[in-house]
């Protein structure tokens, strides 16, 4: 199910940050489904316990999920998602609500401060909340647009690393596809007041470090593909 900022405060202590059993289905149950469709790779290493921020490029419907795929179990991670994209159709509906990955935010503003309170609460039981901070999808390779200042004011508040986390890949799908999560140096959140110059310069600031791990693109060739209307299934 989505997570709530009212959920969060009942959570027993560490919870949040750890994978229940059916959650644990879902996750193996889309690692599995992508292993077979796809071909993933994991490209650096991730740090081994929360929590932390993860910021990554958006390229389409499969960025998420493959980041479910590749990363560990534990700690728990979640996303920050648009509540009207991540429940629009049903399969998508009924996969998120069984990984409970998803803090949703409405695009009128007015769930903006409950789910900033929920990321803090995950974040301070330690989980890792992944945040594709350019606020939309680009539907290119190697293309990253700016970056909301929100992403600063989250990590500035929490006080916690961030780690950024380039996705290649997924903005057109088929059948043996690379899709490839290369992972950046974590860095720290500055120890300030969350300004809007202080959020807007940090956002800035990891929107650089995200375009400094892009791998240049090129257009595979000779590749036959197969089954391309995955790429539009949403």
């Amino acid at each position: 199910m989505a997570v709530r900022a009212g959920e969060i405060a009942t959570l027993p202590a560490d919870r949040s940050a750890r994978v229940g059993a059916w959650p644990r289905f879902a996750r193996a149950l889309v690692r599995l489904v992508f292993g077979v469709l796809f071909r993933m790779r994991l490209e650096g290493e991730l740090p081994r316990s929360g929590p932390y921020l993860l910021v990554a490029n958006h390229q389409g419907w499969a960025d998420a999920f493959l980041l479910i795929a590749l990363l560990p179990l534990e700690p728990r991670v979640y996303f920050i998602g648009d509540r009207r994209a991540t429940s629009h159709v049903w399969w998508k509906r009924i996969a998120i609500r069984s990984l409970g990955i998803v803090v949703p935010v409405a695009r009128d503003g007015t769930s903006e401060r409950g789910a900033v309170e929920a990321v803090l609460g995950l974040l301070a039981q330690g989980a890792v909340v992944g945040i594709f901070a350019e606020g939309r999808v680009s539907h290119a390779e190697a293309q990253l647009g700016p970056f909301q200042r929100g992403v600063g004011y989250l990590a500035i508040k929490a006080g916690v690393p961030v780690v950024p986390v380039w996705l290649r890949g997924t903005a057109e799908l088929y059948i043996g596809r690379e899709l490839v999560a290369r992972v950046g140096a974590p860095c720290a959140a500055p120890a300030v007041e969350p300004t809007k110059q202080a959020t807007t310069e940090f956002a800035a600031e990891l929107h650089a470090r995200l375009g400094a791990i892009a791998t240049p693109w090129a257009e595979p060739v000779g590749v036959r593909k197969r089954w391309r209307w995955l790429t539009d299934i949403l």
